[in-house]
């Protein structure tokens, strides 16, 4: 499509000859406003990464000798640290304690089940660079907790961590790592690879479940995900809805990372898989709220928190469990806020490349009309006009 204009602007080029020397230079100011400005804008990206980047090395000065190539050594080498009962750092009985006051009503798990969970949680927080910077309330309440429903207590933080620890590197940050463990997690436990497969819930639904069956329904594949993830130390938690705003109906359970500021939603199935992007977009924003048709995140250890109450209807009677409502985010935001390394791309461009060659048009358009030099410059001081054709 340019070739046409590029073909005519082979008259205004020849011509340029005879342009003013206030014509060259003013052309000369472009061609160096577009270099210029891409560099400009490419190095804010840059110096924006590279300040995210230095904040989160800041912050890991403490546990630097853990950081290695191999994640998987550094969490060995943290390992004897948490190792054993008794008391534990100063860290570990923080975490202890606040497992003990946050436990959910019916969890009969002991001290030691409590205290292995606190131990392995802040291993992952010291052995994984990308954990030491989630903010201690993050990691409180997403990625200490070891329930999501009402599924059985299990000790699976150490399981996990050893079998995804291969998929991951040193330089990665939250997302890198979280995008890491998604595609990798299915297949990390050896053959055959875990894959989806439809009602399965309830009895799929702790990991030791789909250890077992290498399988499960989208509830216990969004469980084994986000406990894959937490024992990263990686932010991440269960969404759903009890049932769709549709005529079919039929429910549906996902799972949200947080990185980049914010908390981005993938669906838990093997197979290429792409953030904020999942095949229930449309019909999550015909969601209602305030009842079934909602969607939700059960918050049974942070019931404070609650707004709502999500529905667990693969019990009867229903199981009501504390919830945070995200009927108006799914509503709005996920559709109108694409993830922040698809909103620097315009056509398959950076945005340094698409206000380069914005305004290298610019220029070429200056050289081939003769109605912008005079608005622009003044009339040429000498030489004949530049031809009007280009």
């Amino acid at each position: 499509q340019l070739s046409p204009t590029l073909g005519r602007g082979h008259v205004g080029l020849g011509a340029m000859g005879r342009l003013s020397v206030a014509h060259t230079n003013f052309v000369a100011f472009l061609l160096s406003l577009c270099l210029g400005a891409a560099v400009v804008v490419e190095g804010v990206g840059a110096t924006g990464r590279a300040t995210g980047a230095g904040s989160r090395s800041g912050r890991l000065l403490r546990s630097s000798a853990l950081m290695s190539p191999d994640i998987g050594a550094a969490a060995r080498r943290a390992a004897p640290h948490s190792a054993g009962g008794g008391g534990g750092s100063a860290a570990e009985d923080e975490a202890v304690a606040w497992l003990v006051a946050h436990k959910p009503a019916g969890d009969n798990s002991s001290m030691e089940f409590l205290r292995a969970h606190a131990k392995e949680a802040i291993v992952s927080r010291e052995a994984f660079p990308w954990a030491a910077s989630v903010p201690l309330e993050m990691f409180q309440d997403w990625v200490l907790p070891y329930t999501h429903f009402d599924e059985r207590p299990e000790d699976w933080r150490s399981t996990f961590m050893e079998q995804l620890s291969p998929l991951l590197k040193k330089d990665m940050n939250l997302q890198q790592a979280a995008t890491a463990v998604q595609q990798g997690i299915w297949k990390a436990f050896g053959e055959p690879a875990i894959v989806f497969k439809s009602n399965q819930t309830p009895q799929v639904l702790s990991p030791s479940d789909v250890f077992a069956k290498r399988y499960g329904s989208c509830t216990g594949l969004s469980i084994f995900l986000v406990d894959g993830l937490r024992s990263c130390g990686i932010p991440a938690r269960v969404v759903g809805t009890a049932e769709w705003n549709r005529p079919e109906k039929g429910n549906h359970n996902w799972v949200e990372v947080w990185f980049d500021g914010r908390w981005n939603f993938i669906d838990a199935a093997p197979g290429p898989a792409t953030w904020n992007e999942a095949w229930f977009v449309d019909v999550a924003h015909q969601a209602i709220e305030h009842g079934l048709n909602g969607i939700y995140t059960p918050v049974k250890w942070q019931p404070k928190q609650a707004d709502a109450l999500y529905p667990v209807t693969w019990r009867t009677p229903t199981l009501q469990l504390p919830a945070i409502e995200l009927t108006a985010a799914y509503q709005a935001s996920h559709r109108s806020a694409p993830p922040a390394s698809q909103q620097r791309m315009l056509f398959g461009f950076g945005t340094s490349q698409v206000l380069f060659f914005a305004l290298a048009v610019l220029a070429l358009a200056f050289l081939c009309s003769p109605q912008l030099h005079t608005s622009l410059c003044g009339n040429p001081s000498s030489g004949p006009p530049v031809s009007a054709s280009c």
